[in-house]
């Protein structure tokens, strides 16, 4: 049997494109490595509260997203802010505070004005792209900014949007991602219910399990694919499980993984995905019977430019236990499996209770998630070594029936769910504009 379509991963990517082209009348499966759905949306629970192991937010300016959340009936509530967050960064007194506020501003300013000069989705034509490509965001940014307490919350952020160091990441890339991002404060109409940031209720991961339940029998789980041939006229997808024959196959996967299985892409496609640096990411999750840190009037966000701990939010589940979360990026999250469990959790503890009490150090309960060495995953977010992009590195495009998807491949909002959908879609559409199995079937539907 040839199908019209393979589609090879079942994250929300994957299963968005299945689901436009089984609409369309067009005889498509999902094939999953994993015995879940989701990619790297996954749910856990800690202290009895369900949690986002991995992609948990819906911001400003994702329409995609929250149509689709809303056509699937999953519900969103908005991310707890009321209180003051702390920003350890060990700036003394208030003015030295005051100072590296204006050198913080100044910079962003700069910044962005850097960012509105690159076209989006082609980085390649900006101005000066050459230049800006040669150079490491990292010494970019300590030969710009004077003030060190402004440049490590610069170099803090992009340390979170890519979960690199700063030091291996194009200043170019970096600019295109914030363009393709919204910049350093998105703009845009708040969410139902206020707050500029929702999460979804019982976990971002059910947006993938009620796309796979419309899908029934489409997709196969437990089905990994180990090498993409051509036999004749079709594409064969092959595994320890079976082979799939496909007119169109989708490879709705992180770079590293799907160049790897299918090595003969283009040599853009190919060059984006043996530089790309999959961002380690380990989630540590913390639960307490009461969200002690609002006593003292904080929200439960932290950030810290320097340590092991670079972030701390609320995670906390309307009506259910208290949860913190902190993030984990980087090199210290590649290297995080290495260390003795016991000393990890002392280190996140105690970095929680210095930021927000010393309630903190004694949780009802623990919890980590590391993205770092999960092997379908290849990491959490993509990011590019200096000199890639203006040698025509690119992932994203159909190249003679092989049709890239996820995440990676999106054009707005790469690395997060709002891009997945894009990317999925656009990858439907790309089959649905030149595939004759369409019109044939829906012919012989009468």
């Amino acid at each position: 049997m040839i199908h019209d379509a393979v589609v090879i991963g079942a994250g929300l990517s994957g299963l968005v494109c299945a689901r436009r082209l089984i609409d369309a009348g067009v005889d498509a499966i999902v094939v999953e490595a994993q015995p879940r759905v989701g990619g790297r949306l996954a749910t856990g629970t800690v202290g009895g509260a369900v949690v986002d192991l991995g992609g948990q937010w819906m911001s400003v300016d994702q329409p995609r997203l929250l149509a689709l959340a809303g056509s699937l009936g999953v519900a969103s509530e908005p991310q707890p802010r009321h209180g003051r967050g702390v920003l350890d960064d060990g700036a003394p007194g208030v003015f030295a505070q005051l100072a590296a506020a204006i050198a913080q501003w100044r910079a962003t300013r700069r910044i962005s004005r850097m960012m509105r000069a690159i076209p989006g989705g082609a980085p390649r034509g900006a101005p000066d792209a050459a230049r800006l490509d040669a150079l490491a965001l990292g010494p970019w940014l300590a030969g710009t900014i004077s003030n060190a307490v402004a440049r490590d919350r610069i170099a803090m952020h992009a340390e979170l949007v890519f979960a690199a160091d700063p030091a291996g990441v194009s200043l170019l890339a970096y600019l295109a991602r914030l363009g393709a991002t919204g910049g350093f404060a998105p703009r845009g109409p708040d969410l139902p219910g206020g707050g500029r940031d929702h999460r979804f209720v019982g976990g971002a991961q059910r947006l993938a399990l009620a796309l796979a339940d419309g899908l029934g029998a489409a997709v196969r789980l437990g089905t990994p694919a180990t090498a993409l041939d051509r036999d004749g006229g079709s594409l064969v997808v092959r595994g320890p499980a079976g082979s799939h024959a496909a007119r169109h196959v989708v490879l709705a996967l992180p770079p590293r993984l799907a160049i790897r299985l299918s090595p003969g892409l283009p040599p853009h496609a190919c060059r984006f995905a043996e530089a790309m640096q999959g961002g380690g990411v380990v989630k540590c999750f913390a639960a307490y019977d009461r969200a002690f840190w609002r006593d003292a009037g904080l929200s439960g966000e932290a950030y810290r430019p320097r340590g092991t701990v670079r972030a701390v939010v609320d995670a906390s589940p309307s009506g259910g236990p208290a949860v913190l979360v902190a993030f984990v990026v980087g090199a210290a999250a590649a290297t995080w499996h290495q260390r003795d469990p016991r000393d990890r959790r002392h280190e996140v503890l105690d970095t929680l209770g210095t930021l927000l009490g010393d309630p903190a150090r004694t949780p009802l309960d623990y919890l980590e998630a590391n993205w770092a060495i999960d092997p379908w995953s290849a990491g959490c977010v993509a990011s590019t070594p200096p000199g890639v992009l203006t040698a025509g590195a690119a992932w994203r495009g159909s190249h003679d029936r092989i049709h890239l998807a996820g995440a990676e491949a999106a054009i707005r909002w790469p690395g997060y769910m709002e891009g997945a959908i894009e990317a999925g879609e656009r990858a439907a559409a790309a089959i649905l504009d030149g595939t004759v199995p369409v019109s044939r079937r829906r012919s012989e539907a009468g």
